[in-house]
């Protein structure tokens, strides 16, 4: 494991900007690392396994806000991986990926890759766009590139504390909480992003999800009417209220 971080990081430090004709290789490179992302934002769970590594070393880290999450190891990568994709509303939140700014340091089976990485938000929402740094470690398997480590700085960390990147972080406390089973503790947070934000479709939508997931389905749907009521195109949450008001 040590061994292929010092070569992640040496080898960055020594990659030039990815200008002109790319190689066959980087083309592959560039389609993996774009499927991986596209797949995770859409729960495609079986297909973002098969783009992996699968051994003691597989690596994931992530940064972002005062908040370093790292698993080593295939299992232990996948599970949390896995679980995130289970829980998380991407698809719903942002329209458009962009992946730019390529830096690749590549041998004939190890490749190390930077680059930048835009979540763009709706046009109609309070979301910011979401920007972040992106590092890739691959390693090519009979004849096909496979992810052996990813780490992502979300740069959102660094933005001026403008309102909606306020509202963001605040919501990302409260998933952070409600991830960990502290349902009382996510509901606070929720609550109180809701009395800074009464104009924000998301807030209410996540104080609905923090509501289902503590049982208390009235609320659950008092809030998820709102929030649609604000975003009328948040489609996931008209399906989980549909469900709902269903049981």
């Amino acid at each position: 494991m040590k061994k292929i971080l010092t070569l992640f990081v040496i080898s960055l430090m020594f990659s030039a900007s990815n200008v002109g004709a790319q190689s066959p290789d980087e083309k592959a490179i560039k389609k993996v690392i774009l499927q991986e992302t596209e797949v995770y934002m859409t729960g495609d769970s079986m297909t973002w396994k098969d783009l992996f590594i699968h051994d003691k070393n597989t690596y994931r880290s992530y940064t972002y806000f005062n908040y370093n999450d790292i698993n080593i190891g295939w299992d232990s990568v996948s599970k949390r991986v896995v679980g995130f994709m289970k829980e998380m509303k991407t698809a719903m939140t942002y329209t458009a990926l962009i992946q730019n700014n390529f830096n690749f340091s590549l041998s004939a089976k190890i490749a190390c890759v930077s680059f930048d990485q835009v979540f763009k938000g709706r046009q109609k929402g309070t979301l910011p766009d979401s920007y972040s740094k992106e590092f890739r470690t691959l390693e090519k398997v009979d004849g096909q590139w496979k992810i052996s480590a990813v780490e992502t700085i979300n740069t959102n960390s660094f933005i001026s504390p403008n309102p909606s990147s306020i509202e963001y972080i605040v919501n990302s406390f409260g998933y952070t909480y409600l991830a960990a089973k502290k349902t009382n503790e996510a509901l606070e947070v929720f609550k109180t992003n809701v009395s800074l934000f009464p104009e924000a479709w998301n807030t209410y939508d996540s104080l609905g999800e923090a509501y289902a997931a503590d049982g208390n389905k009235k609320l659950a749907i008092e809030n998820y009417e709102k929030s649609i009521k604000l975003n009328p195109k948040n489609d996931t949450g008209i399906a989980i209220l549909k469900k709902l008001k269903a049981n």
